[in-house]
């Protein structure tokens, strides 16, 4: 289990470099829907990072956090991630 700091300083989002407690910040202060405050995350229009995004964003709705899950779901994300560019190396 990482500590919470590691987790609020990982990358949630490749395309906007955004850690997870960036993400929170923007969340917190942007009082918009969450399709629209996670492009304010991402600064893109993809799905890469959507399943974490999705689930921080009703974190910081709820008031509530969970951050081994947090943490759980970028790293299945980073796991797909590499497993994708390894199949791409090996054709």
């Amino acid at each position: 289990m990482p500590a919470i700091e590691e987790v609020l300083a990982s990358e949630i989002c490749e395309c906007g470099s955004k850690t997870v407690a960036e993400a929170i910040k923007i969340f917190q202060k942007s009082g918009l829907p969450c399709k629209k405050a996670k492009k304010l995350v991402t600064e893109c229009d993809k799905r890469c990072c959507h399943t974490a995004l999705i689930a921080l964003y009703e974190m910081v709705e709820s008031g509530s956090f969970d951050y081994d899950e947090i943490e759980r779901l970028i790293r299945l994300h980073n796991d797909k991630w590499a497993e994708h560019c390894e199949e791409i190396k090996h054709g």
